[in-house]
């Protein structure tokens, strides 16, 4: 079908169950890095028709510099690591899977509800240091009867909603784009402002995308108008979170607690002020990352790239309508 099509992939790579399915279908040459030159330089020496990246940039530069490139394939959701409309402005298909790691991300959501109301993290050091006498001062909550607020009810927060209602949570959602009638059908109260989210919520988890409305969308304001008693999960992405702000709104006790998976920058800094405070757990953005997403995302990642290359329309193609316009 694509014998003579050619892919690169970027090392470390994605599964092996994607790449024997590439392998099968294509000729498939390895980057050694993720390096802006050495994408260019692999890509152009190879004449590459499509590449596979996990978080590399691909950038204009890379795309305007790689004339016979048609497919960019996302292993993971968010695509923010690529030039969406450079690519869109060359015909480029941009392909990634919105579908194969919500289960494992959902689940993440959940343990840190869990992890924050039981005051884990805390509770296990003070049991490591002799400290027993932590269960007499530090009473944890239940779940159950609290209000989970989901920021971004997409398939990610969907599941999300699900789980929490099997607690017995009660489940609050902002998104402007989903209605109410469909959040009712889901059994989840549509907030129709993010003051009315934020009052709510004793525990709210961000599952927004970065964009340019999203990005700085949390900061002092908002952790202001938050219960003391509330917690701040995001397992979105970090710049949607002011982290200098959330860390002066936990340390001056404006909320409660705070469990990040995603950063502003990552890998971040050693010296970050969240990592002195106690009521913070973190997590180094592996929220999707689980045995079972990552078989799944190569799978499904590879079997398109292979339909996008023989002039199939895979489900996931991101740019679709953009491209349809560009005619």
């Amino acid at each position: 079908m694509c014998m003579k099509r050619k892919v690169l992939l970027i090392q470390p790579t994605i599964q092996p169950v994607g790449v024997e399915i590439l392998k099968e279908h294509c000729d498939v040459y390895l980057a050694p890095d993720g390096s802006e030159e050495t994408l260019i330089r692999c890509l152009t020496e190879n004449a590459c028709d499509a590449v596979v990246t996990r978080v590399e940039q691909i950038t204009a530069r890379v795309i305007e510099a790689c004339p016979t490139l048609k497919v960019i394939g996302q292993h993971g959701v968010g695509l923010d690591n690529i030039d969406v409309q450079a690519a869109t402005a060359r015909g480029i298909q941009v392909l990634n899977v919105p579908d194969a790691n919500y289960v494992s991300v959902a689940e993440h959501a959940m343990m840190f509800v869990l992890a924050l109301s039981r005051n884990l993290r805390a509770a296990d050091q003070a049991v490591r240091t002799g400290n027993w006498k932590f269960r007499e001062t530090n009473i944890p909550n239940e779940v159950a009867g609290k209000t989970l607020v989901i920021v971004g009810l997409g398939t990610i927060g969907r599941d999300v909603a699900q789980k929490a209602l099997a607690f017995h949570m009660n489940v609050v959602g902002f998104d402007a784009y989903v209605s109410a009638e469909r959040m009712t059908e889901l059994h989840v109260q549509k907030a129709q402002t993010l003051q009315q989210a934020l009052e709510l919520a004793d525990f709210l988890t961000i599952h927004a995308p970065l964009t340019p409305e999203t990005r700085g969308m949390f900061s002092t304001e908002q952790f202001r108008q938050m219960k003391k008693t509330a917690c701040l999960i995001n397992l979105g992405r970090g710049p949607v979170v002011d982290q200098a702000a959330l860390a002066a709104a936990l340390r001056d006790g404006e909320i409660a607690g705070a469990a990040l998976d995603v950063f502003e920058s990552e890998p971040p800094d050693a010296g970050d002020p969240l990592f002195a405070l106690p009521n913070v757990i973190v997590t180094p953005h592996f929220g999707g990352d689980t045995i079972d997403a990552k078989r799944r995302c190569s799978q499904k990642l590879a079997e398109t790239v292979v339909q996008a290359l023989s002039g199939q329309t895979p489900y996931n193609l991101f740019n679709r309508k953009a491209l349809e316009e560009r005619g």
